[in-house]
């Protein structure tokens, strides 16, 4: 019995380090001496300050791993919504939410309002968000 229990605690041991990874590549960058020549876009937004954007969406999460909710949401690269703090799922899917049906192209002074209800089981995350309607015009 001693000759058995200690094998199987160096394998449980060793398979208690073992751990999962993941590798995601976005993108590839070019070998080799590469130049670039990206001229800088030139263009300005127009602010319409006579009407309120407002949008809001909700996520429901059971069991921490099942999620229910919105599944659109806005994506502006390189720009920050004031996505800190977290919740970023919800609030991208309320700048959509604002943004759906207009004619603007991105939400200027966003404020967000965030709301969770926790339950043993569930917990559920409202985001409203209030802002202006901006649209790019480009030089």
């Amino acid at each position: 019995m001693k000759h058995f229990l200690t094998p199987a605690a160096i394998v449980l041991g060793l398979a208690g380090l073992n751990s999962c990874t993941q590798l995601t590549q976005t993108a590839r960058l070019a070998e080799g001496p590469v130049v670039l020549g990206v001229d800088t876009i030139r263009a300005h937004v127009n602010v319409d300050t006579t009407t309120s954007l407002i949008g809001m969406a909700s996520t429901t999460r059971i069991l921490g791993f099942i999620r229910l909710g919105d599944n659109e949401f806005a994506d502006y690269p390189g720009l920050n919504l004031g996505l800190a703090g977290g919740h970023s799922r919800e609030k991208r899917a309320a700048v959509y939410q604002a943004l759906d049906g207009t004619n603007a192209d991105v939400l200027v002074n966003p404020k967000y309002i965030v709301r969770e209800q926790r339950a043993f089981f569930f917990r559920k995350t409202t985001v409203q968000v209030a802002g202006f309607g901006g649209k790019f015009e480009f030089e």
